[in-house]
Order: C-alpha cells, then sequence, then structure tokens
C-alpha cells in the first residue's frame, strides 16, 4: 500500500473470510481482521480514507453489514489530520487549529450560541442561580453528532459536514479590537472582536428575539425590510430618510431572567432562540460536557 504523504508508515491487513464468517453481519471470527475493528461509532461514511480524531487516520473497507475501520496512522508533529485532503497536512481543518483549542466562549448573554472556532459546538448560558450582581451566566458548552455541524438559526445539529470535518469557521479571524460583523450562518448572531488578558478573540452575541444584526446594530426584521426599501427609493430619487433608532447594545449583557430554569438538560425554542425549555433530570450526576456526543464514546486510541 502507497504511503500518503504526511503519514509515518501504512498498515497491512487480511480481507480473508470477510463474507464467510458467522456473527456480526458476515465479519469473521478470529484473527484476519488484522489490526482493523468494526466501525461502531461512525467514523466511516465511505470507503478510503478518513480522520478518526485529529492526529490519527484510519481506512473505511465496506463489509456487507457495515464497515471495517483499520487504522492508518498517526500524523507527524506540526500535522493533523485533513479528511477534505485524504492526508495528514500542515494546514487543519478548524477544529483542529491550535486556536480552536485555546477558545474559550464567555456568557455574556442568556442564550445559546455557537462557538467561534469550532462548527461542530455550541454553547448554553443559562442564568445565574439567584442572579447575583456582576456574575455572568452558567456555561455549559456541547458537542454536535459526528458528522453534523450546528445551525445557528435553528439551534438545531442539522448541517451535515463533508468529510466529517469543518470547512470554515463560524467567525472570520480577528484583525483588530472592535471589528464586528453579522454571522453569515445567522442573521440573530453578531460578533464583536475584543481583548482579553491580551489576546484577541471573538465574542458572540444575540439580538432579541425577532431581531437581526443588519447595518451596524440589532433592528426589528420589519424596520429593516423598510429601511431597505427606503434606501432603494432614495437611490432612484435621490432623497433622504432618516435612520430609525437602533436598539442599546447594553441590555445584550443582561443575565436577569423572568422564569427559573434548571439546568440539567436543554431543548431550544424552535422560534425563539434567545429562550429554551429544560428537562430537570434529577438522576443523572455527570458533569460531563460533551455527554450528548457521539464523537468520543469509541476511540480506539
Amino acid at each position: 500500500m502507497d504511503v500518503p504523504p504526511g503519514f509515518l508508515q501504512s498498515t497491512s491487513y487480511d480481507m480473508k473470510g470477510i463474507v464467510s464468517g458467522n456473527r456480526m453481519a458476515a465479519v469473521p471470527l478470529g484473527t484476519s481482521l488484522g489490526e482493523g475493528e468494526l466501525d461502531i461509532e461512525g467514523v466511516c461514511t465511505g470507503p478510503g480514507m478518513t480522520c478518526q480524531n485529529c492526529t490519527h487516520a484510519v481506512t473505511c473497507i465496506p463489509l456487507p453489514g457495515g464497515w471495517l475501520k483499520v487504522p492508518l496512522q498517526q500524523c507527524t508533529e506540526g500535522q493533523t489530520c485533513n479528511a477534505h485532503l485524504k492526508q495528514c497536512s500542515t494546514e487543519a481543518v478548524p477544529e483542529c487549529d491550535a486556536e480552536t483549542q485555546q477558545y474559550r466562549h464567555v456568557c455574556e448573554q442568556v442564550g445559546i450560541f455557537p462557538d467561534a472556532y469550532d462548527c461542530r459546538k455550541f454553547h448554553l448560558c443559562s442564568p445565574p442561580d439567584g442572579l447575583p450582581d456582576g456574575r455572568p451566566a452558567d456555561h455549559r458548552t456541547a458537542l454536535c453528532p459526528r458528522h453534523y455541524g450546528y445551525d445557528p438559526k435553528t439551534a438545531q445539529c442539522s448541517i451535515q459536514l463533508q468529510h466529517g470535518q469543518c470547512n470554515l469557521k463560524p467567525v472570520p479571524n480577528c484583525t483588530k479590537v472592535g471589528q464586528f460583523g453579522v454571522l453569515e450562518s445567522s442573521p440573530n448572531h453578531y460578533y464583536v472582536c475584543i481583548s482579553r488578558h491580551g489576546t484577541l478573540y471573538p465574542q458572540i452575541f444575540i439580538c432579541p428575539h425577532g431581531w437581526h444584526f443588519w447595518d451596524t446594530f440589532c433592528r426589528p426584521e420589519e424596520e429593516i425590510k423598510r429601511e431597505q426599501e427606503a434606501r432603494m427609493a432614495e437611490s432612484l430619487a435621490t432623497s433622504t430618510t432618516v435612520k430609525p433608532a437602533a436598539y442599546k447594545l447594553d441590555t445584550f449583557f443582561s443575565t436577569e431572567k423572568a422564569t427559573t430554569y434548571a439546568a440539567d438538560t436543554f431543548l431550544a425554542d424552535k422560534f425563539d432562540l434567545t429562550n429554551y425549555e429544560t428537562i430537570d433530570d434529577s438522576h443523572s450526576n455527570s458533569n460531563d460536557e460533551f455527554i450528548n456526543s457521539f464523537e468520543n464514546s469509541f476511540d480506539p486510541w
């Protein structure tokens, strides 16, 4: 087997007996699988090379009842697994970039927010217990199931990822303090580049329900449509229009809540992304922030 660039070495495997076996959908008994194993965690979506994680690549081989996942190799230092390029590469996908690993979302508002760097991740910011002055909202992080990205417009893990990895970061790279803009994936969310402890990074905010970020401000959807029509008329008639008052951004930093929610299980409100329902699971004692993710459930590395 030819060794793709960036890999340490190839791994051999024996395919004899795949069809004649008598357990687990024609998977053979004994040692004929070599170093391979059934892909029970759903890493494989097609034949050939794919990424088990940011550092390990595998080869996917179709079986009559699923996939055989054979370890290919670990990427060398300075490289990460890039399924889009089908090799280890110094060109990292967004979720494997070193900057992504260092980023931490800060809850400045109550609501549900996409991660600024990892398209598969999102953040749940709930009202703090007792509403103490100056305390930020309580923060929980969640990761979408493997092969899916988070859609901030619907607050659902509904975006199917090409090759199981992100193509772009949800937020553009910050180049200066004060840089801002609307998220391409959601007109309800916008980002502002700020400096914290000497590091420049984006902070994501959400507009009030029924409002979109447009022309540097959060505005009601109806107002945006009216102003767009007015600007079009202005360009035709060379007349001036009065700019509507902007929504005060100070209210976005409030963590005040009108209703008490349990902090156990979150369900997005499909009509209002600033709100969500919760289900109190009194029997759950797990503090795993990625408890709903399938990605790390079966990691042979």
